[in-house]
């Protein structure tokens, strides 16, 4: 009798005892929303700015120099991965969420986090948001047959040139769906909730995936531009897709972290010298002072606060030679611990609509849209370095008080200075020219946003980029990253085909589909 006591007892609440609270089954909706927007809000930003030359690497120049060709995409594919350390990943959990919005055993409890098509709405756009920048990184990838689960394990690789339409469907479908009179998300980092930018977000991300066919699909970049202008877009910087990192550690801004104990990466001597020959006003907000120049004014405010950019794609040996002191990093206003993460942006609208307009896509003036968009990113940059203390980050760079810089660096960016900046015979408005000061003034208005600037260089060919002065092997400035080892053991069949699509095989030289000779 003892012993079946003893067993009875065993049991009872088995499954409430041996429950990790760690590891829950069942997670609400809004924290998936929250997790995934984390996860995927700086998505090859580092690597892209290298890329791109806004940035350059200070002592291991192996990105620079393109040394490693392959990098592994499942990492986003993931989900919530608690206890790991990692905040990638975030498909899964979106797909969740369309998931648990759908299924009829659920769709009416997860309500009490928005309503069922505004949640499904939110998670489509941010799907369409990382597979276009996942096709820009790969090529072919993993699309129509992905987040399919134990249903598909080995996923063919869609062609990119049949992800970007159903991408604009997808935007266009998901704006549709959106409900403003209803219940908006809730975990939402980007835009709290607000269903109405995330209809203007939708049709403007349908216009960086138009603009990027420009060359080999115009009629249907036109269509996809002219579409989104005429369902709304941005209009203001208040309309800005930004995720706002947080002071405390575990949500704050990735360089913030990254630069209390590292000095890996500098304002490039590429993007320094072109804002430095134009008198570009942005410059003291894009990177710091030298630190030579910085310890000198912490002791003399009569100190000029120099800025120099780092030489890019330098061998090891040569960067170790240069000092930290005599170099610029990123400026305080983009490494604070509440720096935002830049989604996308209204300038880049301002930038894409130029460019439609100077191709006679849609009306409008195009000199004007160029200047509106150079004076947005001035007024976007000027309005976060006024939140910005420099004087305490400062103070990390160089080991001691620094008072008055953040008076000095933190002067509005005054009308009169833009105005004075359109007028810079490289800078003023040449219709002759006008696709090539467009690019040029997009890359530098994408600055933080390192795998737009990346794609756009490849795009138009804008600004006019040397390959690293010491890239492994003599290689050209990568066109793609190449597929991981990990595809080809695990997914075989599927990663062959796609490598056969290639002119150049599974490596950084291959053209993907929107990338022609320019």
């Amino acid at each position: 009798m003892l012993a079946l006591v003893l067993v009875g007892a065993c049991t009872d609440d088995f499954e409430e005892i041996n429950r990790d609270p760690n590891n829950p089954t069942e997670v609400p909706t809004s924290y998936l929303l929250t997790h995934a927007q984390r996860g995927l809000k700086n998505i090859f930003n580092t690597n892209g700015s290298l890329y791109a030359q806004l940035w350059a690497e200070t002592q291991y120049t192996n990105t620079s120099r393109y040394e490693t060709p392959d990098s592994d995409f499942s990492q986003y594919y993931r989900g919530s991965q608690p206890n790991t350390g990692t905040s990638l990943g975030g498909l899964s959990d979106l797909q969740e969420i369309i998931r648990l919005n759908t299924d009829e055993e659920t769709m009416t409890e997860v309500q009490s986090f928005g309503s069922n098509s505004n949640q499904i709405a939110v998670a489509r756009i941010l799907k369409a948001w990382t597979f276009h920048q996942l096709t820009d990184i790969w090529g072919d990838i993993p699309y129509s047959e992905a987040l399919q689960g134990r249903e598909i394990f080995l996923p063919i690789y869609d062609h990119q040139k049949d992800i970007y339409p159903d991408l604009i469907k997808e935007l266009d479908e998901a704006t549709a769906q959106i409900n403003t009179a209803e219940t908006g998300v809730v975990g939402d980092v980007i835009y709290g909730g607000n269903m109405a930018k995330w209809k203007l977000f939708a049709q403007s991300l349908k216009m960086r995936i138009g603009m990027r066919m420009s060359a080999v699909a115009p009629e249907q970049a036109q269509a996809a531009i002219t579409s989104a202008l005429g369902s709304g877009v941005f209009t203001s910087n208040d309309d800005n897709a930004i995720f706002a990192n947080l002071a405390d550690a575990a949500n704050d801004n990735t360089y913030f972290q990254h630069f209390l104990t590292r000095t890996d990466y500098a304002i490039s001597n590429e993007l320094e010298d072109y804002m430095s020959g134009n008198s570009d006003p942005r410059l003291p907000i894009y990177a710091s002072p030298t630190g030579g120049t910085l310890a000198a004014y912490a002791k003399d405010a009569s100190t000029d606060l120099a800025i120099a950019g780092m030489p890019y794609g330098v061998s090891a040996a040569d960067a170790g030679s240069i000092t930290n002191a005599s170099i610029s990093f990123p400026g305080a206003t983009v490494r604070s611990a509440t720096s935002p993460s830049l989604i996308m942006t209204y300038p880049e609208v301002l930038f894409i609509q130029a460019e439609a307009a100077a191709r006679g896509w849609v009306g409008g003036n195009a000199q004007e849209l160029y200047e509106q968009a150079i004076r947005a990113s001035m007024e976007f940059w000027d309005a976060q370095a006024a939140s910005t203390d420099f004087d305490a980050i400062y103070k990390e760079d160089i080991g001691e008080a620094v008072s008055g810089v953040k008076t000095s660096l933190q002067a509005q960016i005054a009308p009169e200075e833009i105005a004075a900046y359109l007028t810079q015979p490289g800078v003023a408005f040449n219709q002759a020219t006008a696709l090539q000061q467009i690019g040029e003034q997009k890359w530098v208005a994408l600055y933080m946003q390192g795998l737009q600037a990346w794609a756009e260089w490849r795009r138009t060919g804008y600004p006019e980029l040397a390959p690293a002065p010491a890239a492994v092997e003599g290689r050209a400035i990568p066109r793609r990253r190449a597929y991981a080892q990990i595809e080809s053991d695990l997914n075989k069949a599927n990663y062959d085909e796609a490598v056969a699509r290639l002119s150049e095989g599974n490596t950084m030289e291959s053209r993907m589909w929107w990338d022609v000779e320019n």
